[in-house]
């Protein structure tokens, strides 16, 4: 069996394992949370254009830094990712894939590109229930523009885009990193572990130093903060955020084949 077929079978597993359920949870948040809003029972801040209303894209943006910001996102992807990989060896269900693959290589693989794959769903699934809820309860309220494109100060359509995407790409390392530490633990400590090195991450990209603009989220706060980023600088932290993610797949592939399976 090859890369592409052990890629299509991981999907088919992945969407019918109750487990997966849990990447749902941020796009009914996003239509909780609008929902409330409309109504009053929340209140969300936020400078944008005239009127102090929302725009489309101004809601998105707001909506999407209040799950990533909490961590919710990346929660639940670590905890999606720990499940496939982790999970499978300690019920010992990974056993009987080696068995018909053969490659162990081939198998860690496959399964991180399937959980890529579904994380990159999922975040497209709740910016698009951002923008349904948006034009369901927001758009024609009080408190909505009725447009589309964005109406913060400093920041276009394509930047809070820009924006979302270099906060996202990082889940391609601490999917790599959860990988990693699962060959050892099982999944709930991968869970935890994981989950407390995305938090540092993100303290870190926080910060002044030439550690922190090796990362993606940096530049995305600073975009944020400035409305303007060097984009050769930011491309190269992408570059290189992926490029780690790989070494660390590569690395992780050598040290699974030295474990004994039971």
């Amino acid at each position: 069996m090859g890369l592409k077929q052990v890629i299509k079978t991981e999907l088919y597993k992945n969407t019918h394992r109750k487990s997966s359920l849990i990447l749902l949870i941020p796009m009914i948040l996003a239509v909780l949370i609008s929902f409330g809003y409309a109504k009053g029972f929340i209140k969300l801040n936020l400078t944008v254009g005239a009127g102090g209303r929302y725009s489309c894209m101004d809601f998105v943006f707001i909506i999407w830094n209040v799950l990533s910001g909490l961590g919710i996102m990346g929660i639940l992807l670590i905890l999606f990712a720990a499940f496939q990989f982790s999970g499978e060896i300690e019920h010992g269900q990974i056993k009987m894939e080696l068995l018909r693959i053969g490659k162990r290589h081939t198998v860690v693989a496959g399964k991180y590109v399937a959980v890529m794959i579904v994380a990159a769903v999922a975040i497209a699934g709740t910016i698009l229930a951002c923008m349904v809820s948006y034009y369901l309860f927001v758009s024609n309220s009080p408190l909505g523009a009725g447009t589309f494109a964005s109406t913060i100060d400093g920041l276009s359509t394509w930047e809070i885009i820009a924006s979302m995407m270099l906060q996202a790409v990082v889940y391609f390392a601490l999917t790599a990193i959860c990988f990693l530490i699962g060959i050892k633990t099982g999944p709930f400590v991968t869970f935890i572990l994981t989950m407390v090195i995305m938090y540092a991450v993100n303290y870190m990209a926080g910060a002044e130093n030439v550690i922190a603009r090796l990362m993606p989220p940096y530049w995305s706060n600073q975009l944020m903060m400035k409305g303007d980023v060097p984009w050769m600088q930011t491309a190269l932290s992408v570059v290189f955020l992926l490029l780690f993610s790989a070494m660390l797949i590569c690395f992780m592939s050598y040290s699974f084949s030295k474990k004994d399976i039971k």
